[in-house]
């Protein structure tokens, strides 16, 4: 555009106000570098500025330029990019301020570790009539449960799989997983805990197997997952009566010489299974002779509803079994 030979320059408006918006942006930037969460707020606080700005452009701009021949132009694109840069580094400060980045990076130098669980040695107090186990949950694998003799002493070690940014770190992780105890009255409570994992991601932690010794002579109860693993148990004595609820399959090793009786309840009778002699019985229908009738428990529709019983040598103390998975019991 001339005008007596002269050039004449157009005001584009958007492109002060962009330039102002970016220097400030920067400036608040540098300042609070140390403390990433604080921008976003001081962006949410003061982002109508750049609206300020841009309605003093256009004002000063048609105050100044009033020629006949217009001289203003609306530089569009220098506002989508101060509106997209505002945007993006909202996005970069809330994704470090939250952390998130920290865990990403986490997730990106872990690896899997398998390290060992606290052993523990544990000596029954006396008085302690029974022993109640919080079974594991959905990250145990490879319980082994196991009738120890009749020194009261309990004893438990097991082996955890742990993705961690370092051995060290998996290894202190596992500090906080195993056997934990609790002494109620005449009930001394076991607790299963599994790995506790930190906030991050990629993070995982499994009980890859552990073995539990529980003294023979006490009477014990365990109450099993809910998620379906499985429990197997070993016993070579048994001289109180034990009784074991899991949703999951139940795979029992029993001593040769052992002496026990055996009462079991699954969904259906190919549940039960082994090389023992089940005798099985449901609700509708019964093994036993006619003068000695055997009680069958009422269980709701999702509850084991049939019944099997066994004698391993000459009897003895009482192991019922509670599964809505397998059970399966065999001699060696």
């Amino acid at each position: 555009m001339q005008s007596q030979g002269k050039s004449i320059r157009q005001w584009r408006v958007g492109s002060f106000s962009t330039a102002v918006a970016l220097i400030l942006f920067g400036v608040a930037t540098l300042v609070y570098r140390h403390d990433p969460g604080y921008v976003p707020q001081l962006i949410n606080n003061w982002w109508p500025v750049v609206l300020i700005l841009l309605g003093l452009e256009i004002f000063l701009a048609g105050y100044l330029c009033r020629d006949d021949v217009p001289r203003l132009k609306y530089d569009f694109l220098a506002l989508i990019l101060v509106l997209v840069i505002v945007i993006i580094s909202l996005v970069i400060y809330v994704f470090n301020s939250s952390g998130l980045a920290a865990r990403l990076t986490q997730a990106l130098g872990a690896a899997s570790y398998t390290v060992d669980l606290p052993e523990k040695r544990l000596a029954v107090a006396e008085g302690v009539k029974k022993i109640a186990v919080q079974g594991p949950g959905c990250e145990w694998h490879n319980l082994q449960l196991r009738s120890g003799s009749s020194d009261d002493q309990i004893v438990f070690f097991g082996q955890a799989m742990v993705t961690a940014t370092s051995e060290a770190e998996a290894r202190e992780m596992a500090r906080n997983a195993g056997l934990f105890s609790h002494q109620v009255g005449d009930t001394l409570f076991l607790e299963l805990r599994e790995v506790p994992l930190y906030q991050g991601f990629g993070l995982s932690a499994r009980i890859s197997g552990s073995t539990l010794i529980l003294p023979a002579g006490l009477a014990v109860e365990v109450a099993g997952d809910k998620n379906g693993a499985g429990l197997e148990m070993v016993l070579d004595y048994l001289e109180a009566d034990w009784s074991i609820t899991n949703s999951g399959p139940i795979r029992v090793t029993l001593n040769r010489g052992i002496n026990v009786q055996i009462e079991a309840c699954s969904l259906a009778a190919e549940m039960f299974q082994g090389n023992i002699n089940w005798k099985i019985q449901n609700r509708l229908t019964s093994t036993a002779s006619s003068d000695q009738k055997l009680p069958v428990p009422t269980y709701n529709q999702s509850e084991p509803e049939v019944m099997a019983r066994a004698t391993v040598g000459e009897g003895g103390p009482l192991l019922k079994l509670f599964s809505r998975d397998a059970i399966m019991i065999n001699t060696r």
